[in-house]
């Protein structure tokens, strides 16, 4: 990430940058030739650095607007979870449950695993392995 001594350190360097093009300008035929290639020298050098800051500060920006789209993501996703016990279901736009999902997986990873119908109102997680009877649930006992 980037801070403000970043962007003042990069605008610093492109004043000098400005003033040794002025000085240039103002001054090309007072300079001897060897002056006028040290002057030059700086300015380029002077552009280089503010470039590379410059890439910096675009990266770090690019990375902040992933993360602020990642955020928004997990706030849109949270809005729509509702919790049911024992499970979770989002709620689409149209009212339609989708679901039913892990709660273990979700409060754990933050990640929303299918859970599959093991039948007589179990569920079963592929992820974490973990069962979870809803309230239709049978106990059925095998019969040797």
């Amino acid at each position: 990430m980037f801070d403000i001594a970043t962007i003042s350190t990069a605008v610093s360097s492109v004043k000098t940058a400005i003033d040794i093009a002025k000085l240039i300008k103002e001054s090309s035929g007072s300079l001897q030739k060897a002056e006028l290639d040290l002057k030059l020298a700086e300015l380029i050098t002077s552009l280089a650095d503010v470039k590379l800051q410059m890439a910096d500060i675009k990266d770090a920006l690019l990375e902040s607007e992933n993360e602020k789209k990642e955020l928004k993501a997990k706030l849109a996703l949270q809005a729509k979870l509702e919790f049911e016990m024992p499970y979770y279901w989002t709620i689409e736009e149209d009212g339609k449950k989708d679901g039913p999902f892990c709660q273990l997986c979700y409060d754990k990873d933050k990640k929303l695993i299918r859970l599959q119908d093991a039948k007589n109102g179990q569920w079963r997680c592929h992820s974490c392995s973990k069962l979870f009877n809803d309230k239709t649930y049978t106990f059925r006992s095998l019969r040797l």
